[in-house]
């Protein structure tokens, strides 16, 4: 029995590379903390800035760290890195399709409150199985369905 599993064990590991159980680990995000944040080509302030990011609560993926530095991917999939006191653990949420209905119920037939054009930035407030419950800075509230945004952790 216990060459069974260990023979499943190998069998596994070598069928599938390393890079793809990788990905199975859930996804981190942050925000961005301030109204300009710079993104390096590598971790420090010696790096070259590779762009600016000019809006707060912008959502990026943590793909690794580095002393006081994370390496980061957003939505285009661009990655840098940026310093951690540039980023709050806030779950904001960015819109990816070219636009997305707010509806006042995680419903498709219930009513449209706003339409978000893409990159509209929200803060999530919660999420169920298939739309999340979000707002923005107006506080106007409803929700948008999950495929139509970037940014959310597996466990909103």
């Amino acid at each position: 029995m216990l060459f069974l599993k260990s023979f499943f064990f190998i069998l596994v590991f070598s069928i599938i590379p390393l890079n793809d159980l990788l990905s199975f680990k859930k996804k981190n995000f942050y925000s961005t903390k301030y109204n300009e944040v710079n993104i390096r080509i590598g971790p420090g302030i010696n790096h070259l800035k590779l762009y600016k990011i000019l809006i707060k609560g912008y959502p990026l993926e943590i793909i690794e760290e580095f002393e006081n530095w994370f390496k980061i991917r957003d939505y285009k999939k661009r990655e840098g890195w940026v310093s951690k006191t540039q980023l709050k653990k806030e779950n904001f949420v960015i819109v990816t399709s070219p636009s997305s209905n707010l509806h006042k119920f995680p419903n498709s037939k219930s009513k449209i409150l706003a339409i978000a054009e893409k990159e509209f930035i929200f803060k999530i407030l919660k999420c169920k199985k298939e739309w999340c419950n979000v707002s923005d800075t107006k506080k106007i509230r409803g929700w948008v369905k999950k495929n139509d945004l970037w940014g959310f952790n597996s466990e909103n």
